[in-house]
């Protein structure tokens, strides 16, 4: 298996939870090389995500992989998602995920109408899906027998709870289509590259492969 899909696996395992607001578009992005670095100890962060993505597309392609586990903590996808290790969807900035014991927080700065190209704004359903929002993601999930299943349990925008009926309004009219089912509110699916577990721990998760 390709090294992006190593990093649409990555992505997915980790921001899966950001669906509505656009995180979890990651799981089709395509990789990027990283332009300029805030500081010395991301940099070291962003380096030492790629090699562990690496290795994880290497063991998954190996016959017999290795069942030594893999850990990436939260400096490290972090740095790797916002200094080019993917490239974000058009108006997603600023995506920071954290974690602890089954649960996960995705925040991000979305600009729907660019995320969009406007589409939400003839639509009166999706009023709230237009501007730009700084957007907060809390869902709870686990990753056993190499199937993972994520539930977002709500969502802000700007500080006030988005109403979960227009959620699923918007993942089903503008997400799911473009990014497939792995994408939404509730959202089952199978990992990639002989993953068979990943534990989210306190702002790291655990990947082991078979």
């Amino acid at each position: 298996m390709s090294n992006l899909h190593c990093k649409r696996s990555f992505a997915i395992s980790f921001a899966i939870c950001a669906a509505v607001c656009g995180m979890a578009l990651m799981a089709a992005m395509s990789p990027a090389r990283a332009q300029s670095y805030a500081s010395q100890s991301r940099l070291a962060a962003y380096e030492s995500a790629e090699q562990k993505i690496a290795w994880i597309g290497e063991n998954g392609r190996r016959e017999i992989p290795s069942p030594q586990p893999t850990v990436l903590t939260a400096a490290e996808w972090n740095a790797y998602l916002n200094e080019g290790g993917v490239k974000l969807p058009e108006g997603l900035t600023a995506v920071h995920i954290h974690t602890r014991p089954s649960f996960i927080q995705g925040e991000a700065e979305v600009d729907f109408d660019r995320m969009t190209a406007n589409r939400t704004r003839s639509n009166p359903l999706l009023q709230l899906f237009t501007g730009r929002h700084h957007v907060i993601v809390l869902a709870h999930g686990a990753a056993i027998r190499g199937v993972a299943t994520i539930q977002v349990d709500h969502v802000t925008f700007d500080g006030v709870e988005i109403p979960r009926f227009a959620l699923d309004y918007f993942s089903q009219r503008y997400l799911r289509p473009k990014y497939g089912s792995a994408v939404g509110l509730d959202s089952v699916f199978r990992l990639k590259n002989r993953m068979q577990t990943v534990v989210v721990g306190d702002e790291q998760a655990t990947i082991t492969q078979r």
